[in-house]
């Protein structure tokens, strides 16, 4: 089944928008989305051996997916639980810097296991960007995406194109230390331009007439603070990526972390 809303995305992390750098972050995560309840725990990882090249991946793992479904039509109410736990969708790739602020990010997305009903394509994401130190303490980006999807069982998903747009603020920041504190926020509006298509049908049958747009909205924030002269951090997110912003009906995450800097 082919996705057609922007949950086509829920499980991929909104990044913002820096230079390559190291960092390892363990995350808990709960999130609602289309009356379905989950919780997920995230592994990410960036490595740069240089300033201008860094390796990421980004893992995760459903423990646990419950539906619920009420319907009043004869006082009838309808409860699912459906036990769901494995691996969510897998993301690889790197980062590089092209000149001065401007880089490239290639990335590839791998088909989840059993932690998720949907992205079951394999997935390439090309990403120019450009980060902009507006002061020491406010680093500015925005990036131009492109997904691309390959054919799998005959069926071949349509193409994405996407904006997306960040800041990170750093306050009381200690860089010699790298303690402190950071907030920072990712928008993401995402557009499919192509319709997808069923190949099994006949070419005049074949479009899924799926084109849809919308956007994607992540908020952290997170403290700082040297143990052992080693800069760790704990923090909390929160994103939405459909619904409304005080609606509880659709596409709301939130988020506790551990990062080592």
């Amino acid at each position: 089944m082919l996705c057609t809303t922007l949950h086509c995305v829920a499980t991929e992390v909104l990044h913002p928008i820096t230079p390559p750098t190291t960092h390892a972050i363990a995350e808990g995560t709960f999130e609602l989305d289309e009356d379905v309840y989950s919780f997920d725990t995230r592994f990410s990882i960036e490595f740069a051996p240089t300033e201008r090249f860094s390796l990421y991946a980004d893992v995760s793992y459903r423990f646990m997916e419950y539906s619920y479904e009420y319907s009043t039509k004869g006082y009838v109410h309808n409860y699912c639980n459906l036990h769901t736990n494995g691996f969510n969708e897998t993301y690889v790739g790197f980062r590089s810097i092209i000149f001065r602020h401007i880089g490239l990010d290639w990335g590839w997305r791998f088909p989840p296991g059993e932690g998720s009903r949907l992205q079951r394509f394999h997935r390439l994401n090309i990403e120019p960007f450009v980060y902009l130190p507006f002061s020491k303490s406010l680093l500015l980006g925005t990036s131009l995406r492109y997904n691309r999807f390959l054919e799998d069982k005959n069926y071949k998903p349509g193409d994405e194109i996407g904006i997306k747009a960040s800041f990170v603020w750093k306050l009381r920041w200690d860089e010699e230390k790298g303690t402190g504190w950071k907030i920072s926020e990712t928008a993401l509006f995402q557009t499919r331009f192509h319709d997808s298509k069923n190949l099994n049908l006949e070419e005049k049958y074949s479009s899924m007439d799926d084109r849809y747009s919308g956007f994607k909205f992540r908020f952290d924030v997170s403290r700082s603070f040297s143990l052992f002269k080693v800069p760790i951090g704990i923090g909390l997110d929160y994103e939405i990526h459909k619904g409304t912003l005080f609606g509880f009906e659709t596409g709301h995450r939130i988020g506790a972390y551990f990062n080592l800097l």
